[in-house]
């Protein structure tokens, strides 16, 4: 399953990314502290980063910076979650690559419009194999019954059992 790191210092909001994020069909991987971002991105290798700007013991971009100076995760998409104006964000994130802000308070459909523009739409997995069902005999055809009236086709010749009359 694909996995997203969430971090937000606010533990009530942390679980709500989490919630989100889970709704949305990702496994949500939660960093408690900044300190523990680095350690559990190079343990689970999330696919996305989603966290808080504005931090009290960094910001976001810091620690976005930081995750990306680790070779193997030096493209990783992220989305900033904040109470940033947009247009402000858009100005300081304007040389970051590959990175998205929705604003607070959470919004899943923007959450989701977000992951899905950094990782492309969510594919439900494909079911299992599945024996083929026995064949049978073919039974014998039903009768046709004539197609549905639409676009206001008439029923001309009163021939048409398929039509309900309102009157």
């Amino acid at each position: 399953m694909t996995k997203i790191l969430v971090y937000d210092a606010n533990a009530r909001f942390l679980e709500i990314l989490k919630a989100a994020v889970t709704s949305l069909g990702y496994e949500a991987v939660a960093a408690a502290d900044g300190y523990s971002v680095l350690p559990l991105v190079q343990q689970h290798a999330p696919r996305l980063v989603v966290l808080e700007y504005n931090l009290p013991d960094s910001d976001g971009v810091s620690i976005l910076k930081r995750i990306r100076a680790l070779p193997a995760f030096a493209s990783t998409p992220a989305i900033f979650v904040t109470g940033v104006p947009r247009l402000e964000m858009e100005m300081l994130l304007l040389d970051a690559p590959a990175v998205d802000c929705i604003g607070k308070p959470l919004d899943t459909n923007q959450l989701k419009a977000a992951v899905e523009s950094l990782l492309g739409p969510r594919v439900a997995a494909a079911p299992a194999p599945s024996a083929p069902p026995p064949t049978a005999a073919p039974s014998p055809a039903a009768p046709q019954s004539p197609p549905p009236v639409f676009s206001g086709e008439p029923d001309l010749d009163g021939t048409r059992d398929d039509i309900i009359d309102l009157d």
